[in-house]
């Protein structure tokens, strides 16, 4: 049992720092959109889950013990955001294919950007598993350390995405031309190759593949 405050709220940090730097696609919209639009577009990018986690913090302390079919959901959730990621990617790596060195295709609208965290399944999957059993526990302890608990965990998690959008900003001078385009074409790659990965990874949830 978690007794302090202070506790609690250095638990959340410690979850929601290492959270912020999970490898996945996410993490690359953040480099990309960076470097190909500058701090505001990446800064824009690791805020989105302060839009878009409240529904699913709502409905994992809601229904998490409830739910018995877990793997259903997030093999939904991974096929339709292979299937937009793919979109992503492709469109990224046509952009870096172009002649033209200063053609960069426009910033994600920011419902681009919600749909692209709404559909990944690693928010599900945290706090499905891990984050709401905490922060239930938190609550019915008592409201301000529960609070204490999500306060914390957007403070890492979205903290450690902002400095990553920072460094990768004052990188973005260094470049430029052929250096630029070989960047963007292997984050497009890899965009891609998460796409994949999660489009099998959805088809292993539902079990239509086996691990």
């Amino acid at each position: 049992m978690i007794e302090s405050i202070w506790a609690v709220f250095t638990t959340g940090l410690l979850l929601g720092a290492p959270s912020g730097l999970a490898p996945g696609p996410m993490l690359l919209l953040i480099i990309s959109e960076t470097l190909r639009h500058g701090k505001r577009a990446g800064v824009k990018v690791a805020c989105i889950p302060l839009l878009t986690d409240a529904p699913i913090v709502l409905a994992s302390g809601l229904l998490f013990t409830q739910i018995t079919n877990m793997n259903t959901l997030l093999g939904v959730i991974s096929i339709i955001g292979s299937i937009f990621l793919l979109h992503i990617g492709i469109k990224s790596l046509l952009a870096a294919n172009s002649e033209y060195l200063d053609y960069t295709p426009r910033p994600l609208l920011l419902r681009e950007i919600m749909i692209a965290n709404l559909t990944n399944p690693n928010p599900y999957l945290f706090w499905f598993t891990v984050g709401a059993p905490i922060m239930v526990r938190s609550f019915q302890h008592n409201l301000s350390k529960g609070l204490s608990f999500l306060v914390s965990f957007y403070l890492g998690l979205v903290g450690i995405k902002l400095i990553l959008a920072i460094a990768a900003g004052k990188s973005r001078d260094f470049l430029q031309g052929f250096l630029y385009r070989i960047t963007m074409k292997m984050l497009s790659l890899i965009l891609i190759c998460f796409a994949i990965y999660l489009m099998l990874d959805g088809f292993v949830y539902l079990r239509l593949l086996q691990n």
